[in-house]
């Protein structure tokens, strides 16, 4: 079976993310790698690697210890690696904050957040619709294990795709790992 798109599912560190993505990026060689945590930078060409790798830095959200080995491999195999999320994920300073400290969301904050949530999501599919219009090959996208979830957005839009993600034992794609001993398991679309 030809696939369009392999979802890897992040957990945001709370698992070893990088071993999967490096395990399936080896085996499936792609042309890109798009990934949510990369947000808004697009690392095409050998100085642009070099320029993030010397800077290490993403953001005011996502710290460059969470991308750099997924940095380092792509530019070692030059896989084109691509943002495909807002800078900061789209969030102001007192959102930024908030998230960061864990601190309780006010009723209005929780609203803007959602409906930031559903912008971003829009993006996540319009971006991946668009790299797809660049190659033939399969694209490998990591997002967190949340936007794949099964009502998401890009699992109703998309066809002929593979999730790789932690899952429990219904096959259900698990929101927050409660444990180190997770297994990856795979779904499948059902359309091709």
């Amino acid at each position: 079976m030809d696939l369009s798109f392999i979802f890897i599912g992040s957990t945001h560190s709370l698992l070893d993310d990088f071993s999967k993505q490096k395990e399936i990026i080896n085996l499936v060689n792609p042309e890109f790698v798009l990934s949510e945590e990369l947000e808004d930078l697009k690392l095409e060409r050998e100085d642009q690697f070099k320029e993030i790798l010397e800077k290490k830095f993403i953001s005011d959200m996502t710290s460059f210890v969470e991308v750099e080995k997924l940095v380092k491999l792509c530019s070692e195999k030059e896989i084109k690696l691509i943002g495909i999320d807002f800078h900061n994920f789209g969030f102001d300073e007192n959102l930024q904050e908030k998230i960061k400290n864990q601190k309780e969301l006010t009723r209005e904050e929780e609203e803007k957040l959602n409906d930031l949530v559903e912008k971003r999501e829009k993006y996540h599919l319009s971006k991946i619709l668009e790299y797809k219009s660049k190659t033939k090959s399969p694209i490998i996208i990591i997002l967190g294990c949340w936007h794949l979830r099964k009502d998401s957005l890009l699992r109703k839009r998309l066809k002929n795709y593979k999730i790789i993600a932690p899952i429990n034992e219904s096959g259900e794609i698990l929101l927050e790992p409660n444990n180190k001993n997770i297994k990856y398991g795979e779904i499948i679309s059902n359309e091709q």
